[in-house]
């Protein structure tokens, strides 16, 4: 009898060690999967990316010393992209004022340089006058070339077929494609970092007539409501930039934000970036 519970013992002692190895096991493969999960590219940036920038503490420090002249950040979130470039190239159409609530301001101040379009008398001529490194053309943009009116009201300027209740002086302006704008002005070798399109109900039409081919920029910041309101507008052209190999990243007030699925390591700069704009806009840009 005392044999039969002795062996009794020790099969409860082996079948209890057993259950305690499986249990080992499904952490230890549990624990891999969150790692490989946690770590992977779609979802927090690399580790060496994240011992680059945070453990020297580079980049909380450059945005929050950095000085936003945009509307709605546009250009601290831009900013948190591209912080190391030093020289870098934008594109903006709808350039408006080159001072006030400008997107490209802070990186011109940067040494960085880049293309404006405004169709604006008084504001291209501001263009001219503070961005002289810059490309400035006074005409607008469209699907095809060819004339059309344009509603002057400063900031929501807009071509009368987009909004036709629209009231203010009117001016007919040149039409071009981006695509024809592109070819004459910038070289084929250029990096486009960004561009960004703010031209009241005209985002589709410029798309339409964009190079997707020769000049992809690295990220897209464009408008997604409709002239002087908050309704999504994105639906109307958002598939012209999925169509070409683009994806949406974040989305901040009326503004929705591309990477170029072609180019690595962007969505993880986003990544990054977000969390940080959320605490230091909170902070510093009240």
């Amino acid at each position: 009898m005392k044999e039969k519970e002795t062996n009794v013992k020790n099969f409860q002692i082996d079948n209890n060690n057993y259950f305690k190895k499986i249990i080992i096991l499904l952490y230890f493969f549990i624990w891999c999967f969150y790692i490989h999960y946690y770590y992977s590219e779609k979802k927090i940036i690399s580790i060496k990316f994240y011992n680059k920038i945070i453990e020297q503490n580079m980049f909380y420090e450059m945005l929050t010393n950095f000085t936003s002249y945009s509307q709605f950040y546009e250009d601290l979130i831009l900013f948190a992209i591209f912080f190391d470039i030093k020289k870098g190239f934008y594109v903006d159409i709808g350039a408006n004022d080159p001072n006030h609530i400008s997107v490209t301001k802070a990186f011109y101040l940067r040494g960085w340089n880049g293309l404006n379009i405004e169709p604006l008398p008084k504001m291209h001529k501001k263009l001219n006058k503070y961005r002289k490194r810059d490309i400035n053309l006074k005409i607008g943009v469209g699907e095809k070339k060819g004339k059309e009116i344009l509603i002057d009201k400063g900031t929501g300027s807009t071509l009368k077929k987009y909004n036709s209740k629209r009231h203010g002086n009117k001016l007919i302006i040149n039409i071009y494609t981006m695509k024809y704008i592109l070819n004459k002005y910038v070289p084929k070798n250029e990096t486009i970092h960004f561009c960004k399109i703010d031209i009241e109900g005209g985002e589709k039409n410029a798309l339409l007539g964009y190079d997707f081919e020769n000049y992809r920029p690295k990220v897209f910041c464009i408008e997604s409501t409709k002239p002087g309101t908050n309704i999504p507008c994105h639906e109307e052209w958002e598939y012209l930039l999925i169509e070409n190999d683009y994806s949406f990243v974040y989305k901040y007030k009326i503004n929705r934000f591309y990477i170029d699925n072609r180019i690595s390591g962007l969505r993880e700069r986003f990544m990054l970036s977000r969390n940080s704009i959320k605490i230091i806009s909170k902070k510093k840009y009240k």
